[in-house]
């Protein structure tokens, strides 16, 4: 899968920090950052992402993923999907993202994929797996290797692929080279699911969020909690990326301290950096 690497490296999630936190921000550990699509790289029209790209590698720290990649208003399951509209952002959302140097692009999207009340889960569920199919194909249209990767969200934020079981069936069923899974260490325990399920889709598995419980910045008491997930990680392999997906306050003040604590997790979990 494309966004396999030959090591393991680790980021935040965090929109573009400018090159004093981001020069920080390296500093302290961190390899790279990772945008939301919706609420940063398609905030900005065309002409002033082109004109402001370079910006978006100040300090010599970049983007190499990228989540929220759906607004709340682009509806892909329920009676009001208008797939032309649906297309034409993703087309240009995922050429921004290879101008960008992003490998990998997290497909969760919690509002736009929500199921209506009353209307069919079949339908729901077909109309989910087709607009993957539309991001792979957008994604192989704008090149640079970027793998969709489809997240489990849990019932709290979306009421469709609730477990990374259920969002595996989908990755295996659709078999496209281009699509993948992201494992969120938030989701898996919201949703009561054994860290050993990451073993079950391990060949789908392509990039991997964690934080501290109630999605908090890691702390040095969180270690053999996220070390017990990244234990399964390390049992099949992976190697890829490790964004801290957490509430950060405005300066990322709290982010050298986590990124501390996820790399000796790692370490102790005999995770490959």
């Amino acid at each position: 899968m494309s966004a396999r690497q030959d090591r393991v490296t680790f980021g935040i999630c965090a929109e573009a920090p400018g090159e004093s936190r981001a020069k920080a921000l390296r500093a302290a550990g961190c390899d790279y950052y990772e945008p939301g699509i919706a609420t940063g790289v398609m905030a900005p029209n065309r002409e002033d992402f082109d004109a402001h790209l370079a910006t978006w590698s100040e300090g010599g720290l970049g983007p190499r993923s990228a989540n929220l990649f759906l607004p709340g208003d682009l509806k892909v399951v329920g009676p009001d999907v208008e797939r032309g509209r649906v297309q034409a952002y993703m087309t240009e959302a995922l050429e921004r993202a290879r101008a960008l140097g992003i490998g990998c692009v997290v497909f969760g999207s919690a509002e736009a994929r929500e199921v209506p009340d009353g209307f069919p889960r079949d339908e729901a569920h077909r109309q989910l797996r087709q607009a993957v199919r539309w991001a792979s194909e957008a994604a192989e249209k704008a090149g640079g290797n970027i793998t969709i990767c489809l997240e489990h969200l849990c019932q709290a934020e979306t009421n469709i692929v609730n477990s990374l079981a259920e969002a595996g069936d989908i990755a295996h069923e659709l078999d496209i080279g281009n699509v993948g899974l992201v494992v969120d260490i938030y989701h898996l325990t919201e949703e009561r699911e054994d860290f050993a399920v990451v073993r079950e889709v391990a060949d789908k598995v392509a990039h991997v969020h964690v934080c501290g419980p109630d999605r908090q910045p890691p702390r040095e008491i969180d270690e053999e909690y996220i070390a017990a997930f990244l234990e399964q990680l390390a049992a099949i392999g992976y190697r890829g990326r490790i964004s801290i997906e957490a509430n950060f306050s405005e300066d990322l003040a709290e982010a050298p301290a986590a990124l501390a604590v996820v790399r000796r997790s790692a370490e102790l979990a005999g995770l490959g950096t």
